[in-house]
């Protein structure tokens, strides 16, 4: 593909911050994969005791639903940082073969727009993670078996933040080549 059909992010910009933000988010895809692994297994699980042993895992579907949750926060900053967030890249390919810069700018638009959205999310989390952890909630049922839920509301906070802090550095080097005229 040439460089005027495609929309792959400029990256974050470089430094010591940078090297970090991308490190982190790679972790927490692997925990997101990992958790994808603990969801089919436990799912498995589940079908082979219905089926063979009449014996299903207790409280599958209240896990997966929370887990699932955690492992889509988890792999959000690296998806974000990869540029494969949802987007209409027929529309910004055009603008950026046309324009480049017109295609910095609503990619900084985008961007921005992403980080004020997981700012208003932040701001919902938090006391949430206050509550789940003061109030010792759990998942899953009571009497056959829970378990704390504020691991995973744990990992939505941390994938928030992380991707809060992509987006606001991809926003940055948008604007910087909006305003240099450069290509990405």
């Amino acid at each position: 593909m040439s460089s005027a059909t495609t929309t792959a992010p400029p990256g974050l910009p470089g430094g010591g911050i940078t090297r970090f933000t991308r490190h982190a988010a790679l972790i927490l895809a692997i925990f997101g994969g990992l958790g994808t692994l603990g969801i089919m297994a436990i799912i498995n699980a589940d079908v082979v005791g219905r089926g063979f042993f009449d014996a299903p895992v207790p409280a599958t579907a209240e896990i997966v639903s929370a887990a699932i949750v955690a492992v889509v926060y988890l792999q959000l900053p690296q998806a974000t940082a990869m540029g494969r967030n949802v987007r209409s890249d027929m529309l910004i390919t055009r603008l950026t073969s046309r324009s480049p810069r017109a295609g910095a700018w609503l990619n900084a638009a985008h961007h921005l727009a992403g980080t004020i959205m997981l700012a208003i999310l932040l701001r919902y989390i938090g006391p949430e993670i206050y509550g789940a952890i003061e109030d010792n909630e759990t998942v899953g049922l009571y009497g056959l078996f829970t378990m704390p839920r504020w691991p995973f509301v744990t990992c939505v906070l941390l994938g928030c933040v992380l991707t809060l802090v992509v987006y606001a550095a991809m926003s940055v080097d948008y604007i910087r080549l909006a305003i240099r005229g450069d290509q990405p």
